[in-house]
């Protein structure tokens, strides 16, 4: 299966990536090195998350950085 996530925002890339690895976001927030509230809100936007979190984001799901974070504009 093919997941074109290229017109979805960083968030919304998170929620599915974790959706298609059937993990939970308790499961995903170890996997990140970080805690199930953190990781929510990273879902829903409440937070950007930092360099270190976003390359442990991508490493947890096997994906280059820039495949989720590519289009934002946040600096951190």
């Amino acid at each position: 299966m093919v997941i074109n996530l290229d017109s979805l925002p960083w968030n919304q890339r998170l929620k599915i990536l974790r959706i298609y690895k059937d993990w939970s976001q308790e499961e995903t927030a170890v996997k990140c090195n970080t805690t199930q509230k953190v990781y929510w809100s990273w879902e829903i936007a409440q937070r950007y998350p930092r360099r270190n979190s976003r390359v442990a984001i991508a490493k947890a799901f096997g994906v280059l950085e820039e495949e989720i974070f590519n289009a934002d504009k946040a600096v951190t």
